[in-house]
């Protein structure tokens, strides 16, 4: 599916040429000929461009930013090493999702149409693809009370993926669980999956009660979905996406006072 999209999206990306506005000037020949007009010259296009004189690496360009959160490192989503960055602005958010948007465009990256971006939370989500170095540049944007807005900046080195399993080694999955996505950061790890149709979602938590209770999980009695383990705090939430009910799994060490 990854290598068919990189595909389509090269070849959409076809070259163009256009004559030069002006014909260098003749130059005489070796033996006294008369002097030969030079062709005019076409246009490279823009993969020549690319190749010849690469572009500047990309910034991430926050206007209004009044705090900016460095990632401690690489981390890996869906078995793409990536890396994440936080900032929060005082800009309105329909204003910094129109800059990035237009920050996305000055680059040359490629965007899906906004209909056909799809966020895996509830906040909207932005996408953008460098096609010449298979780099993924993803936002995430989420409105504070106070009008502010935070951005989830992440990085995504698509020539690096790797497939990741059918299962988790840190929390069962529900029969006939479909659409796994899994990401680790800083030590914690987030999953969600697609439950077959007609899952209801009080199957759901019915279902990671009994399946974990012989491992040492217990639910916390006023929080649905929260179970503990020691140090150990695995939250279970659900949604609904397109009819099929969505479970999103978190996992981390250290319980409440978890960063």
């Amino acid at each position: 599916m990854l290598s068919s999209l990189l595909l389509s999206l090269a070849l959409s990306a076809g070259p163009s040429s256009a004559p030069d506005a002006g014909s260098p000037p003749a130059r005489p020949t070796s033996r006294g000929k008369a002097p030969v007009k030079a062709q005019p010259a076409a246009a490279p296009d823009a993969g020549v461009l690319a190749a010849e004189a690469p572009r500047a690496p990309f910034r991430w360009d926050i206007p209004g930013k009044v705090v900016w959160v460095q990632s401690p490192g690489p981390q890996v989503s869906d078995g793409v090493p990536m890396n994440l960055e936080l900032a929060r602005t005082d800009w309105p958010l329909n204003a910094v999702i129109q800059h990035i948007m237009e920050s996305f465009r000055k680059a040359g990256f490629y965007m899906a149409p906004m209909r056909e971006q799809r966020s895996p939370t509830t906040e909207p989500m932005l996408t953008a693809l460098d096609v010449e170095k298979l780099l993924a540049y993803t936002v995430i944007f989420q409105e504070n009370a106070d009008k502010s807005v935070t951005l989830i900046l992440g990085v995504s080195n698509m020539s690096n993926y790797k497939p990741p399993g059918t299962t988790l080694s840190w929390a069962p999955l529900m029969p006939g669980a479909e659409g796994l996505t899994r990401s680790e950061l800083e030590g914690a790890h987030l999953a969600v999956y697609a439950t077959q149709p007609g899952t209801t979602e009080a199957q759901v938590y019915d279902y990671y009660r009994t399946a974990l209770a012989p491992t040492g999980y217990a639910e916390d009695p006023e929080e649905k979905g929260v179970f503990r383990r020691g140090s150990e705090l695995l939250i279970i939430t659900t949604r609904t996406e397109e009819n099929r009910l969505m479970v999103s799994l978190r996992h981390r060490l250290g319980g409440a006072n978890a960063p």
